[in-house]
């Protein structure tokens, strides 16, 4: 086939596949922080984690899902002088801020709405990196928290976890959240 302009038929159909997105993208809607407090004990059989390694990796999944990155605290407690469990479970408590859609008749007087946008999030062993297989029950466990405290639209949540096995494909948390845009 003759292509005067070089294109291969493969970039063209991507580029009209990411003109057809771009179009497709919701405009940014009016959104305001709210703060939550929670809670959880986590108790693992397969994956146990220290202290400091629970905060981290609690921390960056609430980031991951639309948390404000400077307001997101994480406190686990449980374990020994060495940071290590002392036993199977950590008691987590956390604080952070997430986007809520401004009702623009009670929007007078409130604290100034931030541009946001639905954005696809997708969580699944190695996606992010600092995802791993062995994190099924932590998900599992951050259900009601995520179901709760974020605003999220079309969430397929998914966590299958087998005590003292890890698996490929048991967890995946996929939807679209309402975050800030990234600058």
């Amino acid at each position: 086939m003759n292509n005067p302009l070089g294109f291969s038929p493969l970039a063209a159909l991507a580029a009209a596949l990411l003109a057809g997105n771009a179009q497709a993208a919701d405009p940014a809607i009016q959104a305001t922080w709210q703060e939550h407090k929670a809670n959880f004990t986590y108790f693992g059989i397969t994956s146990n984690y220290s202290c400091s390694g629970m905060e981290g990796k609690v921390k960056d999944l609430l980031v991951q899902l639309g948390a404000r990155k400077g307001d997101v605290r994480v406190n686990a407690g449980g374990c020994g002088p060495r940071d290590l469990p002392l036993g199977h479970m950590l008691n987590v408590d956390v604080r952070f801020s997430t986007l809520v859609p401004v009702d623009p008749a009670a929007a007078a007087g409130a604290t100034p709405p931030v541009a946001a946008q639905w954005t696809s999030v997708a969580i699944q062993p190695n996606h992010p990196f600092s995802m791993g297989e062995g994190d099924c029950e932590l998900i599992e466990q951050l259900r009601d928290l995520v179901g709760k405290d974020f605003t999220s639209r079309s969430l397929d949540y998914r966590a299958s976890c087998t005590p003292h096995q890890v698996g490929l494909n048991s967890y995946g948390v996929h939807g679209e959240f309402l975050k800030a845009p990234t600058t």
